[in-house]
Parts: structure tokens; C-alpha cells; sequence
């Protein structure tokens, strides 16, 4: 039996704690009676663990023993040092007793693997689970008024009836009996706050309705209950007549009965049902809540139970609202359309308040940490605990080693434990039932973003009963039904990654789907285009996930050349279209491509992590550029080294090293070219002629950009022959050749849009605008280069994003919308800055300084010329830091400058 499909030892952990305190409380002498306690706890703790290898039934019987043992040892219950009064003492001599006789039966069993099911052992199981029930009434009906009753694990509360009762089962309750409270309002409570309006609202306005709340485990079912129930319309309804009854640890309809019997002092007798029934029906008006009632409901009784709930439906004057952990609401009652669905996770603004309630502080990292809990309230809550004395960095860094066992607080039970109520319902009967259901679980956790139900067959094909496997998942809310697409949320994936991996003939079916799915990125650039773009991008993460853990699978790595192909790809992919992070994937297949001493490929490899580095980490992808460089020149392979220096040079432009840039990309043309490498050669000189556009060398620009242009042509590399087109265009619009320019930029945009390349369109708009505001043609520079900037922040670009911006607020500036200029280019300046991108700065300290100047403050303007001028000198820049110079030196003869 794997870790993840037995219970959690935490019952056994939990008697052991308690037993230690009860122990540690004792200053006399133990009694003869208390001696055997003793004995019978530590006996109830070996059976709890000899049963934990038994089929279900039988370790729920061991579950439950240790229960009643445990709440017998609870403060209050029974103190080590005081008398034992004779009730007690006949409840004591009962658990004794039960221990023996369930141990009895326990050493009658023969091993499992020869034993079958037959009915005398049935028949004994029956009779030992009555005797059982027998002792939780007793307990029930023992416990001292006023602290909340507790059964097998359930808490029972009640308001206090109402005095004016009906009928002889009335006269059998004390008129001065108090009952424990209803729970109280959760103190920190956020993100539900309509769906509590809309249940009120039917409580309210109905007089009688029965209200479902169906969810995962955590999701907040108890919390929402309890916010309704503590709700002052609710209270003003009902007054005292509202009747929480927890149900956690139930199994049968006849358990639900005599927890309701206790609460109501209903004496236990031949016809619980009937007694109980009546009683509810005297009283009026009445609210009962059944919290948790999911382990009754799905289990072997589940018909009686159904039938426990049509007849309570049935009550005129009561009013039912149940939690159950699942999707599938129970049949027999004519539930109300409020909450009909289950639960959803939080948003993620509800679920930053749900934080900084209890943790009370942030960074960066929090946002990333909630996505990883995915809206859970319990995850979030119990996290948000640590986070009162830990970062969101630091705790995400825990969680990524540790997972769902970083959730929870001392106790281990299922509300301070992610990992007891994930356990709780792959564990379920309807679970255990269904024999291909924990399977299908455990590969649907390799995919975040969920799989189309009906293509379930064609990716499994050699899964049976999917679809059935299908309908238990998402009864136990292990899995969720979106849109079609099946899913499971992030926790319940990292507790089954750890403890229940995939494994098998269907993993690698898994796999071969999913990398055959990222064949579709050789589409990219073609006429197929955005077919293939649409695929790709739903299918990302799952491609991502999968190929991840294919490179961490050692036996798998057999496959590694077909891996790396696949890898390739999709980072491919990622990289021009700027979707998805593959970073981590590129990491992974590095690390074991070093691993089987594949260094050429690891090299490779490297040069990828290199170029998606260049994107937007200059510095970092230099270093590991250079290091790319150092392994192929190891290994001898100069097409590699040459490609390296390609790359170098293409992020020495980045960090305003043109010199430098054009050094390495001239060598890397030369030698690209002896090889024959046609594409590479043409890349180079396109990357030459931006960086000669960047030093105002025009000609030279336009020259090495119209040969790359025809090289591409000529290749077929409709996408470069763009980008070529693009930046021909910008050059045009420097010249003032703005027609020819906006001729080029139009062009290029409507061969990206064919190709569906969303950072080449952002690209060409971000130069129309420009264009449109050399022509002054204000309102549709804006328009294009706010379209350009949302796009860029969609996809991830932020040095494009950071160019409109400044674009912008040059716009807004010669509009004279002055503070609406300062603002953009403050932000942008900042950004620049956080990019490292040294020309964008001067760029921004220019524009910021003429802003200046336009309002008259020019001793504001003088420092931010002086630092653009020196950039400019820096970087080499000849007519930018003329331009600065001279305003400079008007400014400082007191002249103010007729025109900048």
C-alpha cells in the first residue's frame, strides 16, 4: 500500500501526544482503574498501527477506537488526579472492553493476502462498529454541558432549545439545560462575502430551504457556514433554535442520529429516529447545519443516509444547510440554487487580504506564493501563521522542497493539516471504489493546466474506466470540471506528486502525447502558424510539466535525444513568442544531459538558457553565454563557439557596449559564413545593422539591414524578413522619410499578424506610433503606443513596455499635458533603471529635463542633461550628446532654448 493511499498516522500521533500529557499531569498515585487506562491506550495505539495494512473497514474500526480512547484523555474529560465518578467508570470499563474484544479480532484475522472476505467476519466487524457507537452516545451524553460535545471526533452545537415544547419526548428535556454555543464567526474572513449575502438572503426570506455547500477540503465550507449562521438577520429568524451538528468522522446514518439525539438529550431507545424526528419537529422554527457531512454520505451507507436527510428535508419548520467535501450534492432533498456549484478557490486579491489579516507584511514574492496555494483559504491561512515571523520568499522556497507538509500547525488533524484533508478524500469510499481513479489522479497532477475530458482516451488509451475515473474525481473534489477541462488544484498536485507519483504504461503514454505536442512550434513561422500558436499556448504548462519530469526520471532519460528535441522546441517556442517561463526546464535538461557526460549537448543547452536570459537579464546571460562559449571551445566545436559569440554580441547591444557588440557579431558573421551557416550569417548582419543604427551610422545600418532582408528572403525566414523591415522602417523614420517609413513599419506588421507573432505586431505599433509623432499626429501616436505597451505587459516584454512609456510621455509633453508626461516618464526612468538598460535612462533624463524646461525650471533640467550627456558620451552616442551639450550651454548663459 503506497504512503499516500494509507490514512494519515495522525490518530496514532495524536493518542501518543495526548497520553504524554495526561501522563504528565499526574501528582499521586494512579488507581487500579486509571492503571488500565494506561494499559489500554498504549494497547489501542499497537492496534492502530497493526490495522493501518487492513482493507478500509477494517482500519476505520481501529480509527475509531483510537478516537473514543483519545477524548477520553482530552482536558475535562477525565483528570489524572480526581475521582472517578460511576459513570465514568462504566465508560472506562466499556472502552477496556472494546479494546480487548477489537484486539481479539484483529489477531483472529489471517494475513491479508490470504484472506477473504466472508460473512462471520462481517458479521463481527457489524458488531464490534455497534459497540463502538454504543460508547461515542455514552461519551456524548457524559460530557459536561457548556464545553461542546464530542463524538468520534464531532463537535455538537446547539443554541438552547426553546422552553415551549410540545409533546411527552419535550417533557424528557430539563427546562434549565444549556447547551453549547453555535461556533463563532471566523475572526479573518475574506473573498465570500456575496455568496454569504445570497445564502442569507434564501434563509431569510424562506421559511424553509435546504442549502448545500460542496467544495475540496480547505476550500472553506465550515467558514462560510459559520459566517451565515453568526449573521444578525439569521439570528434574528431564528434566535436559539440553530442546531450545528459536525459530522467529521461519521459513517453511517444511525451515527448522524445518535450525535443529534445527544445534543438534544434525547434518551437513546428503540426508535431513535422517531424520537429524534419529533424532537426537532416541537420546536419550531429550527436551522440545523451538518458540517462535514461527507464521511457518512460517501461510505457503504450512503442510501440510509439519503434517506436520513428526505425525512429531515421533510420537517416543515426546518431549514438544512450541509458542508461536504465534494462536487455531488446528496440525493433525496430538493436543494436550493444558491451554491448548487461547488466552492471556487479565492481570488487573488481576496487572497492577499486573507494574507496580510493574519501575516501582516509582504514582498515580492507573496503573489507567487498564493498562485502556488491556488485560492486555497486553509493553505492560505495556515502559511499566513508562518508568515508572521518568515517571508513570502522564504516560505515559497520551503514550500517548493517541502510541499503540502510546510501546511500546518501543531495538532495534525483536518484543520490544521493540508496533508490530513487531501488525505482525507483520496481516501474516500468513492475513491476506493472506483479501482482507476487514484491512477488517473496522479497523472493528472503532471498537468496544471488540466486535460480535455474527451481526449482522455486518446492520451490513456490503455486506461480503463476513465471517465468513471473521471466522475469520482470530481465527486471528491479531488479534481475540478472547468469548461471541459479536467484539473487539479496546485496543493492537492504537489501532495500526489510526493506521495502518489505516476507510474506505468499510461505515464509514458502521457509523455509520448505531450512531446508530440511539441512538434507543433516547427509549425511557428509557417502559414500554420496560429493553429499551432493556439495548441501551444493551452497546452504550454502540460508540455512543460511533463518534459520536466521526464529529464528527473532516470529511466527515462534513455530517451534523451528525443527529449532534447522536444525541449528545444518548446523553449524555441517560449522564446519568440515571449509565452511561458522554460528556464526551469532548460536548468533541468542541462542538469542531466551533465549527468550522462552529454556535454556537447549540455552546451547547447546552456546557449538556450543564455539567449532567454538575454531577454531581459543582461548581465546573467552574459556570464552564462560566456560560459556556453568556454564548453564548446572544450569540446572543439567552433560552429557552437560561433554561435556563442553571436549571442555575446547581441546582449553587449542590450548593455550599451556597442563597440564591443559589433566586434563579437563581425567574428561570429565571419565565421558563420565559413561554415556555410546561411541563417546565422544573416541574423549577424541584422544585429550589425541595429547596432549601427544605435550609433547614428544610418547608411551603414540601412545597408547591412536591406542585405539581411534578401538573405532571409531568399532563406524562406519570412519572420526575420520582418523584423529587418521593422527596423529599416525605424531608420527611415530618423531620416525623415516618414511615408517610406511608415510604408516598411505597416508591412512588417501585417506579416506578424499572419504569423499570429504578438511581440512583432507590439513591436511595429511601438514604431508607427513613433512615427505618427514626427508627423504630429498626436492622438493616433498615443493610440498605437498604448496598444503596443499593453502588449508588451501581456507578454512579458517590459524593456518594450518601458520604450512606450517614455514615447508617451514625450507625446504627452509636446501636448502639454505636463503632469500626465512626468508621470510616464518617472516610471519609465525607473524601469529603465531596473532593466539596466543605461541608453533607455539617458533617454528618460533627457525627456525629463526639456519637461523642465517647458515649465520654466531649468535649474531641474540641468543635472538630468549632465547625466544623459555623459551616458551618451559613454556609450558613444555622438549626436545625442551634442544635442545635450548645446542645450546645456544655453541654459547656463541664461538663454532658454527656443526649441527642444
Amino acid at each position: 500500500m503506497s504512503a499516500a493511499s494509507r490514512p494519515s498516522n495522525g490518530q496514532q500521533a495524536t493518542l501518543r501526544d495526548k497520553l504524554a500529557k495526561w501522563k504528565a499531569g499526574v501528582s499521586t498515585k494512579l488507581d487500579p482503574l486509571k492503571e488500565r487506562l494506561v494499559e489500554t491506550t498504549n494497547k489501542v495505539i499497537g492496534i492502530h498501527d497493526l490495522m493501518q495494512e487492513q482493507r478500509d473497514d477494517i482500519r476505520q474500526l481501529g480509527e475509531k477506537l483510537a478516537l473514543i480512547n483519545g477524548h477520553v484523555l482530552s482536558p475535562g474529560h477525565l483528570s489524572p488526579n480526581s475521582d472517578v465518578d460511576e459513570p465514568t467508570m462504566k465508560l472506562l470499563q466499556q472502552l477496556i472492553n472494546a479494546a480487548a474484544d477489537v484486539d481479539a479480532f484483529l489477531k483472529s484475522l489471517r494475513p491479508p493476502a490470504k484472506r477473504r472476505h466472508n460473512f462471520d467476519e462481517s458479521e463481527q466487524l457489524t458488531k464490534l462498529r455497534k459497540e463502538l457507537d454504543s460508547i461515542m452516545s455514552q461519551l456524548a451524553l457524559s460530557h459536561t454541558v457548556g464545553t461542546g460535545v464530542r463524538v468520534e471526533g464531532i463537535v455538537v452545537r446547539i443554541d438552547r432549545l426553546e422552553r415551549e415544547t410540545a409533546g411527552s419526548l419535550s417533557r424528557q428535556i430539563p427546562e434549565d439545560l444549556l447547551l453549547a454555543e453555535i461556533p463563532p464567526a471566523p475572526v479573518v474572513f475574506h473573498g465570500r462575502d456575496d455568496l454569504v449575502e445570497s445564502i442569507v438572503e434564501v434563509i431569510c426570506c424562506s421559511e424553509t430551504c435546504h442549502i448545500p455547500l460542496l467544495g475540496p477540503g480547505g476550500i472553506g465550507k465550515t467558514s462560510v457556514a459559520a459566517t451565515v449562521i453568526n449573521n444578525r438577520r439569521v439570528k434574528a429568524k431564528y434566535g436559539r433554535r440553530i442546531l450545528f451538528v459536525s459530522c467529521e468522522g461519521l459513517v453511517t446514518a444511525e451515527g448522524i442520529l445518535n450525535a443529534l439525539a445527544a445534543c438534544l438529550h434525547v434518551s437513546p431507545g428503540s426508535d431513535v429516529r422517531l424520537a429524534v424526528l419529533t424532537c426537532l419537529l416541537s420546536q419550531g422554527c429550527i436551522l440545523l447545519v451538518l458540517d462535514n457531512l461527507e464521511t457518512a454520505w460517501d461510505s457503504p451507507d450512503k442510501v440510509n443516509v439519503e434517506q436520513l436527510l428526505g425525512k429531515l428535508a421533510e420537517l416543515s419548520s426546518l431549514s438544512l444547510l450541509v458542508t461536504m467535501r465534494g462536487a455531488v450534492r446528496p440525493a433525496g432533498v430538493d436543494w436550493a440554487e444558491t451554491c448548487a456549484n461547488p466552492l471556487t478557490p479565492l481570488s487573488l486579491d481576496a487572497a492577499r487580504q486573507l494574507w496580510m489579516s493574519i501575516a501582516r507584511h509582504h514582498d515580492d514574492n507573496l503573489d507567487r506564493l498564493l498562485n502556488r496555494l491556488d485560492g486555497i483559504p486553509l493553505a492560505i491561512t495556515l502559511l499566513a501563521h508562518q508568515g508572521q515571523l518568515v517571508s513570502p520568499t522564504d516560505l515559497l522556497e520551503a514550500y517548493n522542497s517541502e510541499r503540502t507538509a510546510l501546511v500546518e500547525t501543531d495538532g495534525g488533524d483536518r484543520l490544521t493539516s493540508l496533508d490530513v484533508s487531501i488525505r482525507l478524500s483520496i481516501n474516500s469510499h468513492t475513491m476506493s471504489q472506483n479501482a482507476n481513479a487514484a491512477q488517473l489522479l496522479s497523472l493528472l497532477c503532471l498537468l496544471p493546466e488540466g486535460v480535455t475530458i474527451s481526449e482522455l482516451p486518446k492520451i490513456l488509451p490503455t486506461l480503463r474506466g476513465a471517465r468513471k475515473g473521471v466522475l469520482a474525481l470530481v465527486a471528491v473534489a479531488l479534481a475540478v470540471n472547468v469548461n471541459g477541462r479536467l484539473r487539479v488544484i496546485s496543493p492537492i498536485r504537489d501532495f500526489v506528486m510526493m506521495h502518489l507519483p505516476p507510474g506505468g504504461i499510461t505515464l509514458g503514454e502521457l509523455r509520448a502525447h505531450y512531446m508530440m505536442l511539441a512538434d507543433e512550434a516547427e509549425k511557428f513561422g509557417t502559414d500554420q502558424s496560429r493553429a499551432a500558436i493556439g495548441l501551444l499556448s493551452t497546452e504550454f504548462g502540460n508540455i512543460n510539466s511533463v518534459l520536466r519530469h521526464c529529464w528527473k526520471d532516470t529511466y527515462y532519460r534513455t530517451h534523451a535525444e528525443a527529449l532534447r528535441v522536444a525541449t528545444d522546441q518548446l523553449s524555441t517556442f517560449s522564446y519568440l513568442t515571449r509565452f511561458g517561463d522554460c528556464l526551469p526546464l532548460l536548468e533541468d535538461a542541462k542538469k542531466a544531459l551533465e549527468c550522462m557526460d552529454r556535454h556537447g549537448e549540455a552546451a547547447t543547452i546552456t546557449l538556450d538558457i543564455g539567449k532567454v536570459l538575454s531577454l531581459n537579464h543582461y548581465m546573467a546571460a552574459l556570464e552564462i553565454l560566456r560560459d556556453a562559449k568556454e564548453k564548446f571551445k572544450v569540446i572543439g566545436d567552433r560552429l557552437g563557439v560561433a554561435q556563442c559569440t553571436s549571442r555575446i554580441g547581441d546582449t553587449l547591444r542590450m548593455l550599451d557596449r556597442y563597440d564591443d557588440a559589433l566586434s563579437n557579431l563581425e567574428q561570429a558573421k565571419a565565421e558563420l559564413e565559413t561554415f556555410g551557416d546561411r541563417l546565422g550569417a544573416a541574423q549577424c548582419m541584422q544585429s550589425i545593422g541595429d547596432t549601427l543604427h544605435l550609433l547614428d551610422r544610418y547608411d551603414d545600418a540601412l545597408s547591412n539591414l536591406e542585405q539581411a532582408k534578401g538573405e532571409f528572403e531568399t532563406i524562406g525566414d519570412r519572420l526575420s524578413t520582418a523584423q529587418c523591415m521593422q527596423s529599416i522602417g525605424d531608420i527611415l523614420r530618423v531620416l525623415h522619410r516618414c511615408d517610406d517609413a511608415l510604408s516598411n513599419l505597416e508591412q512588417a506588421k501585417a506579416e506578424f499578424e499572419i504569423f499570429s507573432s504578438r511581440l512583432g505586431v507590439a513591436q511595429c505599433m511601438q514604431s508607427i506610433g513613433d512615427t505618427q509623432r514626427t508627423l504630429n499626429r498626436y492622438d493616433d501616436a498615443l493610440s498605437n503606443l498604448e496598444q503596443a505597451k499593453a502588449e508588451f505587459e501581456t507578454i512579458g516584454e517590459r524593456l518594450g513596455a518601458a520604450q512606450c512609456m517614455l514615447s508617451i510621455g514625450d507625446t504627452l509633453r509636446l501636448l502639454h499635458r505636463h503632469s500626465d508626461a512626468l508621470s510616464n516618464l518617472e516610471q519609465a526612468k525607473t524601469d529603465f533603471e531596473l532593466i539596466g538598460d543605461r541608453f533607455g535612462i539617458a533617454n528618460c533624463g533627457r525627456s525629463l529635463a526639456y519637461l523642465a524646461i517647458d515649465q520654466g525650471d531649468s535649474e531641474h533640467a540641468k543635472p538630468l542633461l549632465r547625466q544623459s550627456l555623459a551616458i551618451y558620451e559613454e556609450i558613444g552616442i555622438t549626436r545625442l550628446t551634442e544635442q545635450c551639450r548645446r542645450v546645456l550651454e544655453k541654459l547656463q548663459s541664461r538663454t532658454s532654448p527656443s526649441h527642444v
